[in-house]
């Protein structure tokens, strides 16, 4: 779990923001909206802030209904389901740095018990979307709606799927990131990782003692393999998964 918790806290540092770049006027705009959203629907809201790593806007009903959160949400959820949906946020992250571009186009949608107002373990469903983004494209703040699941049956399993919400369609959080880390050969992370640290094609060649032409491939074969369109994506995309340094 330790080792979970430390790679959670990696994913969330990759992002590099400027306090100058986040307008909190648009939290309070934000807060206004849900407090309304939360009275209508009943359901439980809160927003978290990617840069301060915390939540800053819990619904006024949510301790009424899912008990009090001081610490989020975690502290009250399950501990046989704590484990998966910790995996399951890190995938999302994963997910998240390497589709920056159209994050709003998507849903994460989680179903998982929790132990309520009253003391009992109750199945909820969990809505998870980006609420804002900052001026330089990185996801700000998140957006998450809880409700009970209809579904109060004694399964024990916790379910996640991710909806892209502009083409309404349903993807499982296992196929989420499909690119498996062994899809790159260990010359390829090589090449990656020297691309990272800024060399050409040419210097690349000369310290790994291959042909320019062969560095070329490589750099061919890595966009194809992780599905990316220029070796920047591929540079973001490995390093979240903690392919290269």
């Amino acid at each position: 779990m330790e080792d979970l918790q430390k790679e959670h806290a990696r994913l969330l540092s990759l992002q590099s923001f400027d306090e100058a770049d986040l307008d909190y006027s648009l939290l309070e705009y934000h807060k206004q909206m849900l407090s309304h959203l939360a009275k209508v629907s009943n359901s439980g809201i809160t927003v978290f802030d990617m840069y301060k790593r915390k939540h800053v806007y819990t619904s006024f009903n949510f301790g009424g209904i899912f008990g009090d959160c001081k610490e989020g949400i975690d502290e009250r959820v399950h501990p046989d389901d704590l484990h998966p949906l910790i995996k399951n946020g890190i995938t999302a992250l994963r997910f998240l740095h390497a589709n920056k571009e159209n994050l709003q186009d998507y849903k994460m949608i989680s179903e998982f018990r929790i132990c309520n107002a009253i003391g009992q373990y109750v199945r909820v469903v969990e809505q998870y979307t980006l609420l804002e983004k900052d001026k330089s494209g990185n996801a700000w703040l998140s957006l998450s709606v809880l409700d009970l699941s209809p579904d109060q049956s004694s399964f024990k399993t916790v379910r996640c799927h991710i909806l892209n919400v502009k083409e309404n369609k349903f993807f499982s959080i296992e196929n989420l990131l499909s690119r498996k880390k062994s899809d790159l050969t260990t010359r390829e992370i090589a090449v990656l990782q020297l691309i990272k640290e800024g060399l050409l094609s040419k210097e690349i060649s000369e310290q790994l003692f291959i042909s320019v032409h062969t560095v070329n491939t490589h750099r061919q074969r890595i966009l194809e393999k992780l599905d990316v369109n220029n070796s920047m994506e591929a540079v973001k995309y490995a390093s979240a998964l903690g392919l290269i340094s």
